[in-house]
C-alpha cells in the first residue's frame, strides 16, 4: 500500500443543472477577490483616502489577472502549441484551463500602473497597498488548484506525501503536497508584510517597500516550490520556466527594497501632498466654470 494520504475530491461542489456547476477552484477564485478587495479597501481606508478606491480597481484587478494569467500560460508554457495553432491563443471552450501566475503578476502590474495614471495616484503607493492581496490570491488559487487535483508534485516518499489518484488514473503515486506548500508560502507571506509593514511605521513606511518586499519574498518562496512541481517545461538541468521567470521579479524586488531604504519618502508624506494637489485641482476647476445668469437677469435681458 502506498505510503501517503489520499485526497480525492470531485472538483465540482455542485451539479445545479446540466453543464451548470459550481466548482471548487470557482469558489476559490471568487474568495480570492473578496479577500483580496477587503485588504485592498483596508490599505485605502487606514490612509485616509476615500476606500471606494478599491471599487473602482475591481474590474481592472480582474481583467489584469484574468488576461495575464491566461496568455502569461500560452505564451511560457505552450508555445510550439501557439505556433501550430495560432487560435489556441484565444480558445476558451474547455474553460479557464491552464493560468500562470507569472503571467497574472504581468497582468496586475500593467492593470495596476495604467489605473495609477487613470486616476491621477502615485503608482508606488497603489502597487503597496495592493502588496496585501497577492499572498491572499496564493492561499484560495493554490486551494482551488488542490481540489482540482492539479499542478501535482512530484513523486516523494516524504511522510506527508499525498496520493492523487483523479491525477494519476485512479493509481496511488505519492507525490510532494506542492500545491500546500504554495498555500503555505502565502500564509508565510503575508506574515512577512505584516511585520515589515508594522517595523516601517506603517503609513510612515517608505513608499514602494511592500512591493520589494513581495517581490523579493514571494519569488523566492515560488523559486524554492517550483523543484517539486511535477510535469514542468524543464530548460536547463533541473531548472524550470517557473524558475527563470521568477529570477528577474526577485532582482526587481531587491532593486525596489535598497531604493525605498535609501530614497523612499514616507508613504503618508506622498499621501496628504496628492491629496492637497487634488483638492487645489478640483477647487480651481470648479471656479473656472461659468457661472449662469441669475432668473432675473434673464428677465431683464427679454
Amino acid at each position: 500500500m502506498a505510503n501517503c494520504w489520499v485526497w480525492k475530491i470531485d472538483p465540482v461542489l455542485l451539479d445545479i443543472y446540466g453543464p451548470l456547476k459550481i466548482r471548487w477552484y470557482g469558489v476559490m477564485f471568487l474568495c480570492t477577490f473578496v479577500f483580496g478587495f477587503i485588504a485592498f479597501r483596508w490599505q485605502w481606508k487606514r490612509a485616509g483616502r476615500d476606500p471606494e478606491i478599491a471599487v473602482d480597481f475591481i474590474y481592472w484587478g480582474f481583467f489584469g489577472v484574468l488576461l495575464g494569467s491566461w496568455f502569461g500560460h500560452r505564451l511560457f508554457y505552450e508555445w510550439d502549441r501557439v505556433l501550430r495553432d495560432p487560435f489556441y491563443l484565444i480558445d476558451v471552450s474547455k474553460g479557464l484551463a491552464g493560468l500562470a501566475s507569472h503571467g497574472a503578476t504581468i497582468g496586475i502590474i500593467l492593470a495596476i500602473i495604467l489605473f495609477a495614471r487613470r486616476y491621477k495616484l502615485p503608482v508606488g503607493e497603489v502597487f503597496d497597498r495592493f502588496t496585501w492581496t497577492i499572498p491572499i490570491g496564493a492561499i484560495f488559487v493554490r486551494s482551488g488548484n488542490f481540489f482540482n487535483s492539479e499542478i501535482i508534485g512530484t513523486k516523494s516518499t516524504v511522510p506527508w506525501a499525498v496520493c492523487l489518484p483523479l491525477a494519476d488514473n485512479n493509481q496511488l503515486i505519492p507525490r510532494h503536497p506542492s500545491q500546500l506548500y504554495e498555500v503555505l508560502n502565502g500564509v508565510v507571506l503575508l506574515l512577512i508584510l505584516y511585520l515589515v509593514d508594522r517595523a516601517a511605521g506603517k503609513e510612515k513606511r517608505p513608499i514602494w517597500l511592500l512591493t520589494g518586499t513581495l517581490f523579493v519574498g514571494y519569488f523566492a518562496l515560488r523559486f524554492n516550490v517550483e523543484f517539486y512541481k511535477a510535469h514542468q517545461t524543464t530548460l536547463h538541468g533541473s531548472l524550470t520556466m517557473g524558475h527563470y521567470l521568477s529570477i528577474p521579479f526577485f532582482l526587481a524586488g531587491c532593486v525596489m527594497i535598497y531604493w525605498s531604504l535609501r530614497h523612499g519618502r514616507p508613504t503618508d508624506e506622498i499621501v496628504r501632498e496628492t491629496m492637497a494637489a487634488a483638492e487645489a485641482e478640483a477647487k480651481r476647476a470648479s471656479q473656472s466654470k461659468p457661472s449662469k445668469p441669475s432668473k432675473a437677469k434673464k428677465r431683464r435681458k427679454h
